[in-house]
């Protein structure tokens, strides 16, 4: 019968699996937006909005993006009738920006197959393993945001611009030991 792992050799496990499982969501909302053929700032957006409006520039600073990029985003969303742009009732001067219940809808469908497995998967936890796995989901998606925080502190403040001293078409500098997303430099893809 084999040994049950030890703490560490979990712990490094999960530290391990963490940047493969979030370059794997980031390939599922790739996909999705291909399938629905939309951009995928555009679904991005649209996942922000599922907690409630916000205003444009609210929505530009969380996804990473200059007002001018959110602008085109929020175009297009609202061409596919995804989104509406109404004055903020609290300060008329302000746009507010509200996710199209039919739209939300249409994107959920898009994710309702993962959400499907998901709930199979969950089927058999107890209650405190539910608990514990959404602890552990809420704990990382914080941790996320704290890491893309710390970043945009260093000045990269925009997805849509350029390091200073980048040049133009240059590929992204890798960290020592992170595993190249095109197999690059011996290592396999995510």
């Amino acid at each position: 019968m084999p040994s049950m792992p030890s703490r560490s050799q979990l712990l490094a496990e999960v530290t391990a699996e963490a940047p493969r499982h979030a370059a794997s969501a980031v390939r599922l909302n790739i996909a999705i937006a291909q399938k629905l053929g939309m951009g995928l700032p555009d679904v991005q957006c649209m996942g922000l909005l599922m907690d409630g409006p916000a205003a444009p520039s609210d929505l530009a600073a969380r996804l990473g993006l200059t007002t001018g990029a959110m602008t085109k985003v929020l175009d297009r969303l609202q061409a596919g009738g995804y989104i509406t742009r109404s004055s903020d009732p609290a300060d008329r001067r302000r746009v507010r920006i509200d996710a199209d219940p039919a739209g939300l809808a249409g994107l959920a469908g898009a994710y309702g197959p993962l959400g499907e497995r998901m709930n199979r998967l969950l089927d058999g936890c107890s209650t405190d393993d539910l608990r514990v796995v959404l602890s552990f989901m809420k704990a990382g998606r914080e941790a996320a945001d704290a890491e893309i925080a710390r970043i945009r502190e260093q000045g990269i403040r925009h997805a849509t611009r350029r390091s200073a001293g980048a040049a133009p078409g240059a590929a992204p500098r890798m960290p020592p030991g992170f595993p190249h997303p095109h197999g690059v430099a011996g290592h396999g893809p995510l």
